[in-house]
């Protein structure tokens, strides 16, 4: 079974005692920090870059009457900073309260718009954090509003996006084609962007906007891929870390081969997780008595939709593998979601509807059901990001023996993570040096949050990512779904809220129940 081109590159795809407080800061005497002005080094020939003047205007077409908008500007190439320059577009959400400092934010992807988080700001954080901080949502590099990697019109995009291919020498080749055919027009349109848009670079560009905006130290709130961000910001400039937790962690110490099975491995045991709760549950339209049982008859469902694909409410658009599994994985990132994941495979089972399914593909990358339009680049930009983070280098015997282990550990979700990165190996840029592993040593204590049953950031890689840091503290939910803060409790919440607003350390170590 071929996988459609959209879930080609798309990896990554979000208390105890405390003890101390974070080494280096200067507190007042309720544990608040005066954040001051920045006293980090400059690289050098950066000097322009980091004193620049930032001007704070009303947002365009923002919703949120305590938000400001500005752009910040980095050299494209940091090899070259004399060069082309790009913005960095830049929201900002005023502290509730009195403001000590500026949290930076990012909510993964690679590809999704911090910008977002910070104008839903009091969607995202608890009132303490919001209180206390000016929430600085940006738009990594390659992102949204920030020289955006461009691939095709949206037209055509979709068209691509939709194809399914027979499992035959035939459709590898057309797959092949096509995928080609994106990649040279991403490099057609974006040019020498491309080269520039990965996590290291955008890591240099959060710290040359922590001196614009004054601040000594980075505070910083990543969630998923934005764990990434924030690991490679500590690596590079340890010295310069203030308070920062890492939610939902991705591991950067192995390979993209890697990272695909643990991520497919991840998602079958979310998914077994949730056919186990619609079995119980009564009106489950998945055929069997066991959950092995359920899950066979699921693959049966998807394989039978590249033969027979399902129709939708959108005439020209059917549900077929990619569109099927893609569906299925993005109900599979919060526990909340599995009533909804039922209704889709009832439509589709029970009434031959794909519709429901279709409206969960398209919310995964980006992309109105109705219009058929993308709604951003967050699927393009992924493309671009992930390809130049992780180039595509495990040959055929690797890649054999992947698949292998796929079919063995993760049967339901194997053909869709078989086959190796096969769009990153017809990108043609490399980057010089990639991310990982990440130590940070002399950093402060990072926080590293893990949840037992996360399907996109697998729990191990937040074992793997707190035992890499110098000084990571590792805090462990044991619930369902991507990422804990915000869903886990007052066990994390309030562990993290202490942690930004006073400074206080939780227990490394610390294990919370699930709800």
């Amino acid at each position: 079974m071929k996988r459609s081109i959209a879930a080609l590159g798309s990896l990554f795809l979000f208390l105890g005692a405390c003890s101390s407080s974070v080494p280096g800061e200067e507190l007042s005497s309720d544990g608040s920090r005066d954040p001051g002005e920045s006293t980090a080094p400059i690289p050098e020939g950066l000097e322009a870059f980091y004193e620049q003047e930032v001007t704070w205007e009303a947002c365009e077409e923002s919703g949120t009457i305590n938000s400001e908008c500005t752009e910040i500007t980095v050299p494209l190439d940091y090899d070259d900073p004399d060069g082309e320059t790009i913005e960095i577009s830049v929201l900002k959400a005023n502290a509730t309260g009195e403001a000590q400092g500026s949290l930076f934010v990012n909510p993964g992807g690679p590809g999704s718009s911090g910008k977002d988080v910070a104008e839903s700001a009091t969607f995202y954080f608890n009132d303490p954090i919001i209180e206390n901080y000016d929430i600085i949502g940006f738009d990594p590099r390659g992102v949204g509003d920030s020289a955006p990697v461009d691939c095709m019109p949206d037209d055509e995009l979709g068209l691509v996006l939709d194809a399914s291919y027979p499992d035959t020498d035939e459709g590898s080749a057309e797959s092949l084609e096509d995928t080609k055919e994106i990649v040279q027009s991403c490099v057609d349109t974006s040019g020498d962007l491309l080269e520039h848009v990965s996590t290291i670079d955008a890591a240099r560009d959060m710290d040359v906007m922590r001196a614009a905006l004054g601040e000594n130290k980075l505070d910083y709130f990543g969630f998923s891929y934005g764990t990434h961000l924030g690991g490679q910001y500590a690596e590079l400039f340890p010295d310069n870390v203030g308070r920062m937790v890492l939610d939902g962690a991705v591991d950067p110490a192995i390979s993209s081969l890697d990272s695909s099975y643990f991520q497919a491995v991840g998602f079958e045991k979310a998914l077994t997780a949730y056919v186990e709760y619609c079995l119980e549950d009564g009106d489950c339209p998945l055929e069997g008595d066991t959950a092995d049982e359920a899950k066979e008859f699921l693959q049966g469902q998807i394989e039978d939709s590249l033969e027979n694909p399902l129709p939708t409410m959108i005439d020209d658009r059917s549900v077929t593998p990619g569109i099927y599994y893609t569906g299925i994985a993005t109900t599979l990132y919060a526990e909340e979601s599995w009533p909804y994941l039922t209704e889709a495979l009832s439509m589709a089972i029970e009434r031959g509807d794909g519709s429901l399914l279709l409206s969960f593909n398209d919310l995964m990358i980006g992309r109105d059901t109705m219009s058929g339009e993308f709604m951003d680049n967050s699927l393009e930009a992924r493309w671009a990001i992930n390809c130049i983070d992780y180039p595509a280098d495990a040959d055929e015997e690797a890649v054999a023996e992947n698949d292998a282990r796929l079919h063995e550990d993760a049967p339901t979700f194997a053909p869709y993570f078989e086959g190796g990165d096969v769009f990153c190996n017809e990108w043609p840029h490399t980057a010089d040096e990639v991310p990982g592993p990440f130590v940070a040593e002399g950093s402060s204590e990072i926080i590293v949050i893990g949840t037992v049953g996360d399907p996109a950031t697998p729990y191990e890689a937040a074992v793997s990512l707190a035992e890499q840091l110098d000084n990571g503290i590792l805090l462990t939910w044991e619930g369902e779904g991507h990422v804990a803060y915000g869903t886990a409790g007052s066990c994390i919440d309030d562990a993290v809220d202490n942690y930004f607003v006073d400074g206080t350390i939780p227990e490394d170590g610390l294990t919370c129940p699930a709800n």
